[in-house]
């Protein structure tokens, strides 16, 4: 009746053998049937086995058909699909400011003069109370129009 349906989506609880991916829109098949071409497609040094998903059995089989000889492997496609490396999470995030919500640099100087023209413990006060509220709204990501 409908034209478009919501494409199928496979499940491994384990995920697959070679890219590590968990979902596919096709199967995950069993993979002793490609085993024995893993060390040279995918420049394994150890054994693999469990289930494969549909793209690394394709993998297997264009290698299969390579001209003898050929040095061509698949090694950039181990554990792809594994998930962020500890390498990744350790990194901090770099924060991404919006145009609109920036500080511009003539308001800094204006406030540096005024600072040092009212260089008192009461002006003082003010002003950390001040940055205080501007750190809090930009964190926030409110506007500050005056």
């Amino acid at each position: 009746m409908f034209g478009f349906h919501k494409p199928k989506m496979y499940r491994s609880i384990e995920g697959c053998c070679i890219c590590r991916a968990k979902s596919s829109s096709s199967r995950f098949t069993d993979s002793k049937r490609y085993e024995k071409d893993f060390q040279s497609c995918f420049g394994l040094h150890e054994t693999r086995s469990g289930d494969i998903c549909n793209a690394c059995v394709l993998l297997v089989k264009r290698w299969k058909k390579l001209p003898a000889g050929s040095k061509n492997n698949w090694n950039h496609v181990v554990d792809a699909r594994a998930g962020p490396s500890l390498k990744t999470t350790l990194k901090p995030k770099k924060v991404k400011t919006l145009s609109g919500n920036r500080i511009k640099s003539n308001q800094i100087s204006k406030l540096q003069k005024e600072f040092k023209r009212h260089n008192s413990d009461q002006w003082l006060g003010h002003f950390l109370r001040w940055l205080a509220t501007l750190v809090f709204l930009r964190y926030n990501k409110f506007v500050i129009t005056q």
